[in-house]
Parts: C-alpha cells; structure tokens; sequence
C-alpha cells in the first residue's frame, strides 16, 4: 500500500500536479486548507460498466490529502474480498491541464485496468515499460503532445481492448507485433506523424470493429486480409468503421474497403 502511495504521488508530480485544473493538493495540509482543496476537486472516474465493487469511484478529494489514495478524485480501487482490494484499478483525468511527461513505474500499478489521461498537454515519449501492464483494458492519452515511435512492447498488452492514441505527434511506423492485440475492439491512431505502410498483421485483429488512421503520413494500400474483417463481407466480419486518407484523385493510401476516406491535409 505505502507503494502504491508513492507511485501515485510521483505520478502527480511528473504530470503537473499543483496546475491541474482541479483535484491539486493543498498548500499546506491544514484542516481548513485540505476543506478548501477538496471543495475544488470534483472529478470522478467514467462508470464503466465492471462487476466488481470498487473504492473511490465516487470519491472528489483532492491528491496527497491524508486520507486512502483509492479516494482522491480521478481514481479508483478494486474493492474485491481478495488480494486486489484497494490495488488501484482506475485513473481517469479528461480536460484537467495535465502536463508534465508519462513515468515509467506506472506498470507497477499490476492491476490497473483503465488508464485515461485525454486532452492535456502531457509530453515525451511513452514508456516502453508499459507493455508490462498485465490487466490494463483501455490506454487513452489521445490530445496530447507525446512524441516518438509507439513502443513495440506496448502491443504485448494482451488484454487490450481499447487503444487511443489520436492528436499527438507520434511518428515513425506501425509495428508488425500490433497484430498481437488479439482482443482489441477500438483503434484511434489518427492526427500524428506515423509513416510506411499498415501491416498485414493488422487483419489478425478479428475484434476490431473501429479502427482510424487518417491524418498520418501512412502510404501504400490497405492490406486485404484488414479488408477481410470488414462488415460487409461474406462472411461479415466485425470492422464497421476504418478510415484512413484515401480520399481521390491523390489517395496516400489506396483502401478500397474503407468505410470512409480523409482528405490528406
């Protein structure tokens, strides 16, 4: 627990932690500064529909205040009768001026399910150390400003179910290992830098139902077997939605059987 502590406070910290809009910990930790703290603090975790019961996820005070970790606004705990009670489970901060850089201890949070941090300006690059999150189902930074190449470690997140990234400035190419996330349903790539062709090991996300990679630097054509998953095919597969710059009469990527086709800025 004491470690866990530590590794949330460390986060706040690394991440701008006193020029958040809100949720910032008091000046001074005085009875009346922490009343004043927590009445500025009332963000609360996205209800996501879990059956577990949890701890905080309705809880607003603010961060480093001397009450449990698991009741600072933005997050929340497992609540379970075993050995994950109290283990963090969600971090959640949209539009709060998060800023600052992504440290890498954060995979130590081993039964962390939900890591959101959307619309900030939190930059660098994304640890490689996260591809040792075990449990983690959505890994949402996108409106930010995090550069370089998507770790390819970052595809060995077997449990993966939503992966946004969109409206940073991530660049280099799309590593043949994405076809790794075998239970990834929602794919947000579009708005940076990325460059080369999409892999064919694209196509062996058979979940994959929405999936953007417009406003890139990707070129070359959609591989046929990411076709195959569309749901207009005989037999349908689950892809509803994929979009890339295919627009004519100059496509950078020919794509056939997108859904829809961005216009390349």
């Amino acid at each position: 627990e004491a470690a866990q502590r530590y590794l949330m406070a460390s986060f706040y910290y690394a991440a701008g932690g006193g020029t958040w809009d809100q949720c910032n910990a008091p000046e001074e930790f005085t009875p009346a500064q922490i009343v004043q703290a927590n009445a500025a603090c009332e963000r609360i975790v996205t209800a996501f529909p879990v059956s577990n019961p949890r701890i905080g996820d309705e809880s607003t005070n603010s961060w480093l205040t001397p009450v449990n970790e698991c009741e600072w606004g933005g997050v929340a705990c497992w609540g379970t009768n075993d050995n994950r009670n109290g283990c963090m489970d969600q971090i959640d901060f949209e539009q709060d001026g998060l800023s600052g850089s992504l440290i890498p201890e954060m995979h130590n949070l081993s039964e962390l399910r939900f890591f959101i941090l959307e619309q900030g300006t939190i930059a660098g690059q994304i640890p490689s150390d996260y591809g040792l999150f075990e449990k983690l189902l959505i890994f949402d930074m996108d409106f930010n400003d995090l550069t370089g190449p998507i770790p390819d470690e970052l595809f060995n997140m077997d449990m993966l179910q939503q992966l946004d990234l969109n409206d940073n400035n991530l660049s280099g190419p799309l590593s043949t290992n994405i076809g790794n996330l075998k239970t990834l349903t929602f794919l947000q790539l579009d708005h940076n830098e990325l460059s080369g062709s999409i892999p064919s090991e694209m196509g062996e996300l058979t979940n994959l139902r929405i999936g953007f990679f417009n406003d890139n630097d990707l070129t070359g054509v959609m591989p046929p077997e990411v076709c195959a998953n569309r749901n207009n095919t005989s037999p349908p597969g689950l892809l509803g939605t994929l979009v890339t710059d295919c627009s004519p009469p100059n496509p950078e990527v020919d794509c056939p059987c997108c859904s829809s086709c961005n216009v390349p800025n």
